[in-house]
């Protein structure tokens, strides 16, 4: 199974393959005090990945694209952008998901000096009154 990740904004679109993401996990957060299906619920998606330096020179590293969108304060509208998720297995597409008003709650990256491996994670939500605009697609292949 391979993820590839589009965030479209007002900066040049961030474009993330198959090598640099590890593991995407979607959540649909209802508050845990409910005992009913509430209105005030969150959806988000948690993506992780490995930070592809090049030391050539010769390729932008996309998660320093993460990085400053992540720095982009909350009265400029560009903290709010398309992110656009693909799950992909035998190279077909088996999910897709859409969140077209996704802002950063939070961005990490953990830097390991002993083996020069770097790792992201960057946890996005979709704005609460948008929220029945994510798209959520699958079952491509039927």
């Amino acid at each position: 199974m391979a993820y590839k990740m589009t965030v479209t904004g007002l900066d040049s679109p961030i474009a993330l393959n198959e090598k640099a993401i590890t593991r995407v996990v979607f959540d649909s957060e209802t508050p845990k005090d409910s005992n009913a299906r509430a209105t005030d619920y969150g959806l988000g998606v948690k993506v992780y990945g490995k930070i592809l330096f090049d030391t050539l020179g010769g390729m932008d590293d996309p998660t320093i694209g993460l990085a400053k969108w992540s720095q982009v304060p909350s009265y400029n509208g560009d903290c709010y952008r398309n992110v656009e998720i693909n799950v992909v297995s035998a190279s077909q597409v088996v999910r897709n998901f859409v969140i077209p008003q996704a802002f950063v709650v939070e961005y990490n990256e953990s830097l390991d000096v002993e083996t020069g491996v770097g790792e992201f994670c960057i946890h996005i939500r979709q704005k609460k009154d948008e929220n029945e605009k994510v798209a959520i697609h699958g079952g491509f292949g039927v």
